[in-house]
């Protein structure tokens, strides 16, 4: 058995499962590290998976084994190129991919288990968990894209419309 001979590949924008299916038709040994995101979507939030390194992916090349050639790999639906410095392409230590895949493992485990919690709606009481404002209590207004959210402080007897992460707003109970 030879040693493994990991090289990372970019590939085109979006296509991470196409290249890695492409490749792994051809006995390729490839890896695309996954994540949970969360995002929202018409107004809710949802979990999805994605690469976590968006637009590129690892895969084994060993030639002698699985009969895949730098020309092969390259030429694959869905490869960009080999990254490499010149031409000489780079590889990545076993260890590396090792570390990478427990920590994706240990990710998938803590996170597939917890469902996505419904995002406030509009008028909805909520509670700011971190930041400037943290503990104090707010009105959902809307959100500002995947990330964040208006809310509504209450500042002088006067309702302020504050920019806050999603990640730093709880609904009330």
């Amino acid at each position: 058995m030879s040693t493994p001979n990991w090289l990372l590949l970019q590939v085109k924008p979006r296509q991470e499962m196409r290249a890695l299916e492409n490749l792994e038709r051809q006995n390729g040994d490839c890896y695309c590290p996954q994540i949970w995101v969360e995002k929202l979507s018409r107004g809710k939030r949802i979990q999805v998976e994605e690469a976590l390194f968006p637009g590129y992916l690892f895969i084994n090349a060993q030639p002698e084994q699985n009969g895949l050639t730098y020309t092969s790999i390259r030429s694959s639906r869905g490869v960009s190129k080999i990254v490499g410095f010149g031409v000489e392409p780079i590889q990545v230590p076993e260890a590396l991919i090792a570390q990478i895949k427990l920590r994706e493992h240990m990710s998938l485990a803590g996170e597939s288990s917890a469902s996505a919690p419904d995002g406030p709606q509009s008028g909805d009481s909520i509670n700011i968990l971190e930041g400037p404002f943290k503990g104090l209590k707010a009105v959902f207004s809307h959100t500002d894209g995947q990330q964040r959210s208006i809310v509504l402080i209450s500042l002088l007897n006067q309702q302020t419309p504050t920019l806050i992460a999603n990640t730093q707003i709880q609904k009330h109970a």
